[in-house]
C-alpha cells in the first residue's frame, strides 16, 4: 500500500512538472547587446528539478567556443551541450527558484530563478549573488525552430515512415514463403 501511494504521488507529480510552461527551448538575448545568443532546452531531470542546457550557439562568432574561463568539471568543455543551468526547484506552475546558473562567457557561477510569463512566450531568467536584488536578468524568448529546420524534420519523419513501409512490405513474402515451406 505504501508502495502504491509513492508510486502515484510520484506519478502526479511528474505530469504536473512536465507540463510545466518553463519546460522546452528558449532563444537566450544577450543582455549587453540584445542579440540572440543561443538556444536552450529547459528540462526536468528525475530528481523532479529544472535544468537548462545550451543546444546551439547563434552567432558565428562563438560556435566551437569551449568554456575556457569555468571552473571544475565545466573547465574548456564545449558551449553547445553544456548544462548550465541546474537544480532549479519549482516554486509554483512557471516558477523555479534556489538553482544555479553557469556564465560561460565569465565562468562564473550564480545561484538562479526564472519565471514564465503569462502568455508563455517569454522567460525572465536571473542570476544573483546572495540575495536576488544584487543580479542581473535576462529575458528569453521561446524558441520557434525556423521553416527550413522543421521541413528537413518533417521530410526525415516521413523518409523513415516510408523505409519501415518498404521493409515491412518486403518482409512480408519472405514471411509467406517460409510458411508455405512450412505447410508443405
Amino acid at each position: 500500500m505504501k508502495k502504491s501511494l509513492s508510486a502515484l504521488a510520484f506519478t502526479l507529480l511528474s505530469s504536473v512538472t512536465l507540463a510545466d510552461p518553463a519546460v522546452g527551448q528558449w532563444v537566450t538575448i544577450d543582455d549587453e547587446d540584445g542579440s540572440q545568443a543561443s538556444v536552450v532546452d529547459i528540462s526536468i531531470n528525475e530528481e523532479g528539478k529544472l535544468q537548462g542546457t545550451i543546444v546551439k550557439l547563434l552567432r558565428e562568432k562563438d560556435q566551437g567556443k569551449s568554456c575556457e574561463k569555468c571552473p571544475d568539471d565545466f573547465k574548456d568543455q564545449p558551449v553547445e551541450g553544456l548544462t548550465f543551468m541546474w537544480d532549479l526547484e519549482n516554486d509554483g506552475e512557471g516558477e523555479w527558484e534556489s538553482g544555479r546558473i553557469l556564465d560561460p562567457k565569465s565562468g562564473s557561477i550564480y545561484k538562479s530563478q526564472l519565471e514564465v510569463a503569462e502568455d508563455g512566450q517569454s522567460l525572465s531568467v536571473r542570476g544573483y549573488i546572495g540575495v536576488s536584488w544584487i543580479g542581473r536578468s535576462q529575458k528569453w524568448l521561446r524558441y520557434e525552430a525556423p521553416a527550413a529546420e522543421t521541413a528537413a524534420e518533417t521530410a526525415s519523419a516521413d523518409s523513415s515512415a516510408e523505409t519501415t513501409e518498404a521493409a515491412t512490405a518486403e518482409a512480408a513474402p519472405v514471411e509467406t514463403a517460409a510458411e508455405t515451406a512450412a505447410a508443405e
